[in-house]
């Protein structure tokens, strides 16, 4: 091996031109700090290195645990900390947010009955529509496809919300049977109503579809939340049961 390069890479303590102190006193001599802006360390070859200063001496460095350069007087050599490679962790909700999500959209979809029933008495239509119903339930199924649910399933619950929609209506239009509102105000049908619906169609179908991949059940004892969340106004008990029968009964593809 050529003498040279063995001299590079170990530092002996008998070495004759690098001798260590020859006394306690030496030893207690304050070493200069490392400050030349070329300063090498070999950090292939733990845990005995070698850095030189600028005035010529050579320190022994090791590298601690934090993966930290430290001499043997305690001088802290830092080097580059290289850039964080922490996973990026998507936070979903918590199951019982995403439950009470998929409520509330419920209720709220049914709450534009009252612009329906207003409407339709307006305009002098009936409250069943069985050509739209069909349009809407195809549309259900298409979407819940689309988001991994059975599409059978994903029909039985559509069915039963627009049952418990048609009721709704009827319950409006049976309160102003003795007294028409008459300057009462209603958003348009075809331009602002249904556009509305069918959005919250489909936010319903995402909702349930990630509910029920992120492990969610409807249980039995989430029935009282069901209950205490679709409260629209001339919405039947009998309804609000059938419908959380339904959502039972919706499956994952």
């Amino acid at each position: 091996m050529n003498p040279v390069n063995q001299a590079s890479t170990t530092i002996s303590p008998t070495n004759s031109k690098y001798p260590p102190p020859s006394s306690v006193e030496d030893k207690k001599k304050p070493v200069k700090p490392l400050t030349d802006p070329d300063l090498m360390v070999n950090i292939k070859h733990s845990p005995k290195q070698c850095a030189q200063a600028s005035d010529g001496t050579f320190q022994k460095v090791a590298i601690t645990e934090q993966n930290r350069l430290v001499n043997s007087t305690g001088f802290t050599l830092q080097p580059d900390t290289p850039p964080e490679t922490t996973p990026v962790t998507e936070v979903l909700p918590d199951k019982n947010q995403q439950l009470h999500g998929i409520f509330e959209l419920i209720n709220r979809r049914l709450t534009y009955m009252k612009d329906v029933a207003l409407f339709k008495v307006r305009e002098n239509r009936a409250v069943e529509d069985l050509t739209r119903e069909k349009m809407v339930l195809k549309k259900a199924m298409c979407d819940a496809e689309n988001a991994g649910l059975d599409p059978d399933s994903m029909k039985h619950f559509f069915q039963a919300q627009m049952n418990a929609a048609k009721a709704i209506q009827q319950g409006y239009i049976d309160q102003w049977s003795s007294a028409r509102p008459a300057n009462k105000k209603y958003r348009d049908l075809d331009s602002e109503v249904r556009p509305r619906l069918i959005e919250l169609g489909k936010q319903i179908v995402s909702q349930i579809s990630a509910y029920l991949y992120n492990g969610g059940k409807f249980d039995n004892n989430m029935q009282q939340d069901f209950v205490r969340l679709v409260n629209a106004t001339h919405l039947s008990e009998d309804d609000k049961e059938k419908m959380f029968e339904c959502l039972q009964r919706i499956r994952v593809i």
